[in-house]
């Protein structure tokens, strides 16, 4: 938008300067001003057209670097260039970015001081008391541009950031660090393919209100935090981790049919009953009831979800620490 703004409203001051160097017969300033004129409108016309605009922004911001040079050094219309080159400082280092437009402002300063000091003979006659004004007020405007620019970046990384972190906070569970159901949700929705093969399984906690009613909630919520990391620490990368609400965790096994799930999701709940969890005083033991359901893509989760909430209960009203896929239970 900045490119495309610059290019409509830079032309429009910049034709009216070449048509006064025709009827000045100054031919070189003329065709000077068309090639900028059709060089900018090619490059912000071919970002537009190919929606890129990295390379298109550096090769403009330069552009205009050499263009505010030469408006500086050979002065312009009758030395009023310089005014000018003071309006597109700023313009370069904004389209240019933060580390283009220290390269490009720096390269700037530095060649236009090299042409007062080397006294070219195009130079613009300015004034002894004008040339230290000019490097002082150049210097100026450079760092100020660089010092916006820096400032927008930094502004730009600090809500990018705040987003993020939002983001994940939304898409998180606060206290076990695992996703949660939105979190879920939207990492099916990113699956490849559509009839992606996966199996979901449902754990919930047995008697894990009578955890909460005999140590207190701070236990609970540890109990849960460390359930959390022995589940993520024994599934695979690419297999999902989900705490769906209370004692309740799911967990999406990409791949794998209900047979090839089972003997992982039992492996866990054998691994959770054998081992003591030690909370300060408290030594507490754990199980898990778990039902497990296969499922096709995305569309189908939500089905497969509800088929092993029912073997769930099955597994609790079966006696507790055990897994139902199918028909059988373990």
């Amino acid at each position: 938008m900045l490119m495309r703004f610059f290019a409509v409203s830079g032309n429009l001051i910049m034709v009216p300067f070449a048509l006064l160097a025709v009827w000045q017969g100054i031919w070189i300033r003329f065709w000077i001003l068309l090639l900028v004129i059709c060089v900018i409108t090619t490059l912000v016309v071919t970002a537009h057209v190919r929606q890129q605009t990295r390379l298109a922004r550096v090769a403009l911001a330069l552009v205009l670097c050499l263009f505010a040079l030469h408006l500086t050094v050979s002065g312009g219309q009758d030395g009023t260039g310089v005014y000018f080159a003071f309006t597109l400082i700023p313009m370069m280092i904004v389209i240019a970015g933060w580390r283009w437009g220290q390269i490009l402002g720096g390269l700037y300063t530095l060649m236009l001081i090299a042409a007062i000091l080397i006294d070219w003979p195009w130079l613009y006659p300015y004034t002894l008391e004008a040339v230290p004004r000019l490097i002082a007020a150049t210097l100026f405007i450079v760092l100020l541009s660089l010092l916006i620019e820096w400032t927008h970046v930094q502004s730009y990384l600090a809500i990018k950031h705040t987003a993020d972190v939002h983001r994940k906070n939304s898409l998180t569970d606060p206290l076990t660090g695992l996703m949660n159901r939105l979190g879920l949700e939207r990492q099916l929705l990113k699956w490849e393919q559509t009839a992606q093969l996966a199996t979901v399984a449902l754990i919930d906690i047995d008697h894990f209100k009578a955890v909460n009613d005999r140590y207190g909630h701070d236990v609970g919520d540890r109990v849960l935090s460390t359930f959390a990391k022995v589940l993520r620490n024994n599934l695979k990368e690419s297999d999902s981790v989900c705490r769906w609400g209370g004692e309740e965790f799911v967990l999406v096994m990409i791949g794998l049919t209900e047979a090839e799930a089972l003997p992982i999701v039992d492996e866990l709940r054998k691994l959770i009953a054998s081992r003591r969890f030690q909370f300060d005083e408290h030594n507490i033991g754990l199980t898990f009831s778990a039902g497990l359901a296969a499922f096709n893509g995305e569309s189908e989760f939500k089905r497969a979800l509800k088929l092993a909430d029912q073997r769930v209960y099955q597994a609790k009203s079966s006696g507790r620490n055990r897994v139902v896929s199918g028909d059988s239970g373990h």
